[in-house]
């Protein structure tokens, strides 16, 4: 049954349109058994419901018309056509639940299979590698009875030649011992001599650095002023691109550089100082205005 997101719209509520969205195809495969099955339950309570409701509403359509399957034209055309919907919303979901139970039985399957073979070449492998080493410890021991006999006269020459070695391996080591010992002593002298000396050279130099004396305040502040009639005696200089014509330019006097700019001045000073004015205020001109409107108004008298 083809029924529109429109349509579906108009029939269901959101909770069953959450359902119609997760079972289009898209959003289905995405969806794993444990998803699969809790929409599956409520797919399905939802579709009784309708059901029940269809239910319902026949068998009070009959009462009313007296039809015995309760039809009377259009009437509960909408709840047949919501249970029909849900029905295949259910449908959709048991499909895929369904599949995916079959694929992870597949592949339950194959892991099982895989497992058995792992542990079947296990077996294999350790059973070899116990049966190979039985037969060459067999072979070795049947060796060494043959030979036993054969080798007890060489062991008394054997073992007199050894002690003369190791004796005189016992006596070089010794002396080698020796050797390491006094060299490691003669390390161990320098090294203490030459510590010695950095330490004796390095509280030689720092005796020999002079303690760095604090500026007082009054030292500080003949600097401040050095540094600052420095700076304005190379700000009075001429600068460099004044003399590219070739005529030095003239080095400007202190003050302003005219009356307007020194008037500009003592207007701002003024407004800062906050000094009373003496040209009048807005409110002296407001009354003198308010006077020449009234008497504007005012009607003619004649004498």
């Amino acid at each position: 049954m083809l029924i529109t997101r429109a349509k579906a719209t108009a029939l269901l509520n959101q909770k069953e349109m959450e359902l119609y969205t997760d079972s289009r195809v898209n959003t289905l495969r995405q969806l794993d058994a444990k998803a699969l099955t809790t929409r599956v339950g409520r797919a399905r309570d939802a579709r009784d419901r309708a059901r029940d409701l269809v239910q319902r509403q026949k068998l009070a359509s009959r009462d009313r018309t007296g039809a015995k399957r309760g039809a009377s034209g259009m009437a509960n055309e909408r709840s047949k056509e919501k249970a029909t919907l849900l029905g295949d919303i259910l449908s959709r979901f048991e499909a895929q639940l369904r599949q995916v139970e079959r694929e992870e039985r597949k592949s339950a399957k194959a892991a099982e299979r895989a497992a058995n073979a792992g542990s079947a070449r296990k077996s294999v492998s350790k059973q070899s590698e116990s049966s190979a080493p039985a037969k060459s410890a067999g072979g070795r021991r049947s060796a060494a009875s043959g030979d036993s006999a054969s080798a007890t006269p060489r062991k008394s020459a054997v073992k007199t030649a050894a002690g003369s070695d190791a004796k005189t391996a016992r006596a070089s080591s010794k002396s080698a011992e020796q050797a390491k010992g006094s060299g490691t002593k003669a390390k161990s002298a320098a090294s203490t001599a030459g510590s010695s000396t950095s330490e004796s050279s390095e509280g030689a130099t720092k005796k020999a650095r002079p303690a760095k004396k604090a500026l007082t305040p009054e030292q500080a502040l003949e600097r401040t002023r050095e540094l600052l009639e420095a700076k304005q005696g190379q700000a009075r200089q001429p600068k460099s691109w004044e003399t590219l014509g070739g005529t030095g330019a003239e080095v400007g006097s202190p003050g302003y550089q005219n009356e307007e700019a020194a008037r500009r001045a003592e207007q701002l000073h003024e407004g800062e100082a906050r000094i009373p004015a003496i040209q009048g205020s807005n409110s002296t001109r407001d009354r003198i205005n308010q006077g020449k409107r009234a008497a504007r108004r005012s009607p003619a008298t004649g004498d």
